[in-house]
């Protein structure tokens, strides 16, 4: 299906973006109370915006430190407002933002680029799918959308857009179990990243990044568990003697 600006055409201004500047990644706004949207699709967005060699978004755990400097609490949901100030501190050109809603049985996904300064849309998509298996394909199409509105070439884009469901995995729920594992990774809880890395990639085959991640955080684990018993073996021959 086709993506519609529904009316917001005239208030659209053309690219303003350059391979030097940085775009923030706003929070999903999920308005259709169905948790397995919670994260799952800011990741899925920033996966497929990550193949664009124009594009540089502004790393997650970066976003994180500067809340912590606004006096914020680090795990804050980065709203609208909140990623303005977060981009004005940083010198970040554009903030993304993205809802999805519902209208009758479909989803309706959104996605709007806001100049950080002056608040005006610089791009702005927005597309429904049918039914949630459809929910990730629609932002697949919607992130390419919005690639060739900031400014990114239709040559690169062709060249570097693999579909979501290569790029990353088709199944929401093995979208939605990696979101949940680099959460937990992100705040130092490796050992209870694991479980959700491992369902991701038994659920969704081409979560590659999580695939990655587990096995590196498997050996991490191994290795902290190794040296626990060595350091506890040593412990004891210490004190037998």
């Amino acid at each position: 299906m086709a993506s519609y600006r529904y009316g917001r055409e005239s208030r659209v201004v053309r690219p303003v973006l350059t391979n030097r500047d940085t775009i923030l990644l706003a929070d999903f706004a999920n308005d259709t109370g169905e948790t397995v949207f919670d994260n799952t699709l800011k990741h899925g967005l920033a996966m497929q915006l990550s193949q664009s060699p124009y594009l540089n978004l502004f790393p997650e755990e970066r976003a994180r430190e500067t809340l912590k400097l606004m006096e914020r609490p680090q795990e804050q949901k980065i709203t609208r407002e909140i990623g303005r100030e977060i981009c004005q501190r940083r010198g970040i050109k554009a903030l993304l933002t993205g809802t999805i809603s519902t209208l009758g049985r479909n989803y309706v996904i959104t996605l709007e680029a806001v100049n950080s300064q002056s608040g005006e849309t610089i791009a702005y998509q927005q597309t429904e799918a049918e039914s949630k298996e459809q929910v990730l394909k629609a932002l697949g199409r919607a992130s390419t959308a919005m690639r060739e509105q900031l400014g990114e070439s239709l040559a690169s884009i062709s060249k570097f857009d693999a579909p979501i469901e290569q790029a990353t995995t088709s199944s929401l729920e093995a979208l939605k179990d990696f979101a949940v594992g680099v959460e937990f990774r992100r705040k130092g809880l490796y050992a209870q990243s694991i479980p959700p890395f491992q369902r991701a990639s038994r659920t969704g085959r081409r979560v590659c990044t999580g695939l990655f991640a587990t096995r590196k955080l498997l050996s991490r684990h191994a290795e902290c568990r190794a040296r626990q018993r060595v350091s506890k073996a040593s412990v004891r021959s210490y004190v037998s003697e």
